[in-house]
């Protein structure tokens, strides 16, 4: 959903119990607004629209924005994820504040506590202050909020833990405080009562499958798209949850091939990934943080099928959302708010609750079908199918003088690594410019793709090169 449609929609949509209207901005009333949205289950507040809906805009947007967020960061207690971001609609500029649902209840402004009754804010009363702090009682079980017994603080990789203090630092999304490692995981609620976390070892062990096997992600490519057949690769990633991402990425970059077309007038191939590469990535995040980690049976995967990619995690959609509630805007529903406020800070999430709303969008962008998500039988499976090459089936005259010449060159039966493939062509090219190419030998029958890891080999079937 483009963000123009996005805002008319919220708009049309009126104000309630989680989305309020300002025509002025002052920093106070949307903090108290705000700061009970985080005592509730989150909401958003458009600045910019006047009571019914007419969009009156805000001067300066973009030093509002930034001075706002700082604001909201350094005057609410505890630090919460917060973004505020500068969006156009009709034209005009209004600020869009978003928040989750609180997961450190009380959340205090200017030694207040608020609390949203209907579409109000109102003062929290005595009764309700003592609601919040048995709901954050109650919190303190959860899963991710328990002792990770036998883990020592050696245990983390502390350069990861650094890096989020920096990027923390770079981006404005918290207060920015000079601090260790230790004051950083307490600051989050990664290091309690003297015991780091589960969520601290989902986020920076150095093995967390070692005390967390759960943790665990499993990469395949099937031959076939019947389950249950052979497949062509198969790896288990047992890092943490940056490590994770990191090597999920890498993988799809190097296996989800390409399809061709061609722009009209100009007879020029344009190579793409198959699916679009953010939509994956935001996939991927959705799946990582809001799986089920509860359970020692749980369990993430990411399939490719000849036709479709799979991303599956353990853990159905909360009660309160379902399937189609994530092809519109939606607010998030974390599963575990502390792994996601961390990544939030990492910079992984760029706006709350709209990473499935971009999913839609790219996938739209790239001319693919919309994506399917199914939540049943306790797993989450996010489906994307495959884009088709839209002009033809990969031809000779498709190809660079490099495959050419592999083609012609090499005869049926013969095989080649990637390093032998380097070799061949004898020009520098990088090793994924290389994979790309022989990718497109396999998509065209030339080749066929056998092995996995650095057994991969790439055989010459029989087709002739003309």
């Amino acid at each position: 959903m483009k963000t123009d449609n996005l805002i008319k929609t919220l708009i049309k949509k009126g104000e309630g119990r989680q989305l309020e209207f300002k025509e002025a901005l002052n920093k106070d009333v949307v903090a108290r607004t705000v700061c009970g949205f985080l005592n509730a289950k989150g909401g958003q507040v458009l600045i910019g629209v006047k009571y019914r809906g007419m969009v009156s805009g805000i001067r300066n947007a973009d030093a509002e924005a930034k001075s706002l967020n700082q604001f909201l960061i350094n005057n609410i207690v505890p630090e919460a994820p917060i973004t505020v971001s500068v969006e156009s609609v009709e034209n005009k500029k209004i600020l869009l504040v978003e928040v989750l649902g609180g997961s450190k209840n009380p959340y205090v402004f200017k030694g207040s506590i608020y609390y949203r009754k209907g579409a109000q804010t109102v003062q929290a009363s005595s009764q309700e202050i003592a609601s919040l702090i048995h709901n954050q009682q109650r919190a303190g079980i959860h899963w991710e909020r328990q002792a990770a017994l036998g883990v020592e603080i050696e245990d983390l990789d502390t350069e990861e833990i650094r890096k989020t203090i920096q990027q923390l630092s770079i981006s404005g999304r918290g207060k920015g405080q000079k601090e260790d490692v230790i004051g950083f995981l307490s600051r989050y609620g990664l290091y309690q009562n003297g015991n780091l976390t589960n969520a601290a070892v989902v986020l920076f062990a150095k093995e967390p499958a070692r005390y967390i096997p759960q943790c665990r992600v499993r990469l395949t490519i099937y031959s076939s798209s019947k389950t249950g057949v052979a497949f062509d690769y198969d790896r288990l990633l047992e890092g943490n949850l940056f490590d994770n991402i990191d090597n999920i990425i890498q993988f799809f970059e190097t296996n989800i091939g390409l399809t061709s077309q061609f722009e009209k007038q100009k007879w020029q191939r344009i190579d793409k990934p198959r699916y679009p590469i953010q939509a994956l990535r935001e996939g991927v995040l959705n799946a990582l943080m809001h799986r089920d980690y509860s359970n020692v049976s749980g369990s993430a995967t990411i399939s490719i099928y000849p036709d479709k990619l799979e991303i599956t995690n353990y853990g159905e959609l909360p009660k309160e959302l379902k399937t189609s509630d994530l092809k519109r805007n939606h607010l998030s529903l974390p599963r575990n708010p502390d792994i996601a406020h961390v990544s939030f800070l990492r910079g992984w999430i760029e706006k709350i609750g709209r990473g499935t709303l971009k999913i839609v969008e790219d996938c739209k962008e790239a001319g693919m079908r919309e994506p399917r998500w199914t939540s049943k039988s306790g797993f989450t499976t996010l489906t994307f199918f495959g884009a088709k090459n839209k002009e033809k089936q990969v031809a000779t005259e498709d190809m660079n003088e490099r495959q050419l010449k592999l083609v012609r060159a090499i005869g049926p039966g013969q095989s080649l690594t990637i390093a032998e493939y380097l070799n061949f062509i004898g020009i520098p090219i990088t090793d994924r410019s290389a994979r790309n190419d022989l990718a497109l030998v396999v998509q065209g029958g030339w080749f066929k793709k056998q092995g996995k890891g650095r057994n991969t080999c790439y055989v010459r079937t029989e087709q002739k090169a003309r």
